[in-house]
């Protein structure tokens, strides 16, 4: 197990050469927050395009730390298209199972995930939506874990792509770990 947690934790904390690149840094965040970066097709979606996983500078896998399991997720993807509740609800169904190593095929597992999206609002070319997914955690506490999220989907028509921001995390919305989460924002240079 801390083999697994110390593998996980340098993976999700190293900067690969590929992150220094500008045009692979989605999140404005600072230096002191971690970085994983992937190129889509990823975690057994089809899009084409580039994700950014930042994990707060403390505190991400203890569960006594109040930014436990709270962290941010920017996808970049060529979609040329609004993506809708049911896609993102099962992106998210992809992602962590694929997290988890669990089949998409095996609903019977008690590690499944299971998501609920629902749209908030829509302002122009930007959609916010909140969900709510059930997960497993695998890397601390190896129990179901119930993730709240903000999404935020900005259709870049002029590009033909689709940026989203995910924000995690198990405390309520009202909680002051919010606060953080809420202020993170993509680089305004992405979509003209």
């Amino acid at each position: 197990m801390k083999k697994t947690v110390i593998t996980f934790a340098l993976l999700c904390f190293s900067v690969s050469i590929y992150g220094q690149k500008s045009e692979l840094n989605l999140i404005k965040l600072d230096s002191t927050w971690g970085q994983e970066v992937l190129r889509f097709p990823a975690r057994s979606m089809n899009y084409i395009g580039v994700g950014e996983v930042r994990f707060p500078p403390k505190g991400w896998i203890k569960p006594e730390h109040d930014f436990f399991w709270s962290y941010t997720y920017a996808w970049s993807i060529n979609v040329d298209r609004e993506i809708p509740e049911k896609e993102l609800e099962l992106d998210l169904v992809k992602y962590f199972n694929s997290l988890n190593r669990v089949d998409m095929n095996n609903t019977t597992d008690s590690r499944y995930t299971s998501a609920k999206v629902t749209k908030i609002k829509k302002k122009k070319s930007n959609t916010y939506f909140k969900a709510e997914v059930e997960i497993y955690d695998r890397f601390a506490t190896k129990k179901q874990l119930t993730l709240n999220v903000r999404i935020k989907s900005h259709y870049c028509k002029k590009e033909k792509k689709t940026l989203l921001l995910f924000k995690f995390s198990p405390k309520d919305f009202s909680h002051k770990v919010w606060k953080t989460l809420n202020e993170i924002t993509l680089y305004s240079h992405l979509c003209k």
